[in-house]
């Protein structure tokens, strides 16, 4: 009968020591290479982009939408247009661009065109996107665990190569700083953090490689 109590006390203390190993972010070394690689792999992902406060270089405030590895993305977007907050929709596919305003339909411009300031699609460009950037990573430094949008993840302070950096978003000055949460089972990331003189550029992901088709309207 006294074995019980002893069994009993045994296994929970496997399971406290259990717990607290979870709660162990890994060394930036393992993490962020192995979080380049998963984001090289993504063939798609659904994307919010949020800027709060002014980004010298990066006429938008928010945007939405579904990117594609293959050079697609679709979605919505708010932009700074002659003082004015613009609701768009677009819609890209190759060298192209189509865009919409709250009145009127698609409109077809080049990408990079003003009338859409930020190229999704560069969040999984092999050259300059999510994964390049990572690799490109100067220190990282561990913080703790954390529930992002119901995923366990791993938050670290990530330093990025600023060339790396202005390929990946367009603000001036130096925003190559983030807090990032990455996924503990896949290595993928959740949310990205930049900050600089009280503004913020925020950006999540969800709903990687999901079954999507992106044509031009």
């Amino acid at each position: 009968m006294k074995l019980i109590p002893l069994a009993a006390a045994a296994l929970a203390a496997l399971a406290l020591a259990a717990c607290s190993g979870s709660d162990e972010v890994p060394p930036a070394d393992e993490t962020l290479p192995d979080a380049a690689a998963a984001m090289a792999e993504v063939e798609n992902v659904r994307f919010t982009l949020q800027v709060d406060g002014e980004v010298e270089g990066l006429e938008i405030k928010s945007a939405d939408g579904v990117v594609t590895s293959g050079g697609e993305a679709e979605g919505t977007g708010v932009l700074t247009a002659m003082g004015m907050d613009v609701e768009v929709s677009y819609v890209i596919v190759g060298e192209d661009a189509y865009v919409k305003g709250f009145t009127g339909d698609y409109q077809q411009i080049p990408v990079g065109d003003e009338m859409l300031p930020y190229n999704p699609t560069l969040i999984l460009d092999p050259g300059g996107g999510v994964a390049a950037l990572l690799e490109a990573y100067e220190s990282a430094e561990p913080q703790e665990t954390e529930e992002v949008d119901g995923v366990d993840t791993d938050r670290y302070l990530v330093t990025f190569d600023p060339a790396a950096f202005s390929r990946f978003i367009p603000a001036e000055g130096e925003w190559n700083t983030a807090t990032v949460w990455f996924d503990q089972e896949t290595s993928r990331v959740v949310k990205a953090e930049f900050e600089q003189g009280g503004s913020t550029v925020t950006l999540t992901f969800s709903d990687y490689d999901e079954s999507v088709s992106i044509e031009a309207p």
